[in-house]
């Protein structure tokens, strides 16, 4: 088994377009790479590593002040932990990004859950709770 793996074949590995990989090389984002020529090579033990780092990482700004309303209230909307955390100064997309990115974690630190805005209607909202180590 090979320890690098192509351009090609990494974008087929995480499902996105070469071009995607260009972008980031040109932007300095993504994992660490080598180019001899025209010919680009990403090291497997750097990609792996990337991988887990993506999975685990939660270390941005935000999470702390949004776990605490969520273990304080219990559980809370998407526009009540937006008005109550980082100052009220964030986008519902970014709010929704660090919510989507406290789930997916390894080990998943806010859960979300769809109910009914009242039991007479067919709306729906996303209740997130925090995890706690006897759920996970």
């Amino acid at each position: 088994m090979s320890t690098t793996l192509t351009e090609l074949e990494l974008a087929t590995r995480w499902a996105m377009s070469p071009k995607t990989l260009q972008s980031w090389r040109a932007t300095k984002r993504g994992p660490e790479y080598r180019k001899l020529g025209k010919k680009v090579q990403y090291s497997l033990a750097v990609i792996e590593d990337y991988e887990n780092q993506a999975r685990t990482n939660v270390a941005f700004s935000g999470v702390d002040e949004i776990l605490l309303y969520l273990q304080q209230t219990g559980q809370a909307e998407l526009e009540q932990i937006r008005a109550a955390c980082l100052g009220g100064n964030k986008s519902r997309p970014q709010i929704q990004n660090h919510l989507y990115r406290l789930t997916r974690c390894t080990p998943p630190l806010v859960k979300a859950y769809m109910v009914a805005k009242d039991p007479d209607s067919p709306v729906m909202t996303v209740i997130y709770k925090p995890c706690t180590d006897d759920a996970q």
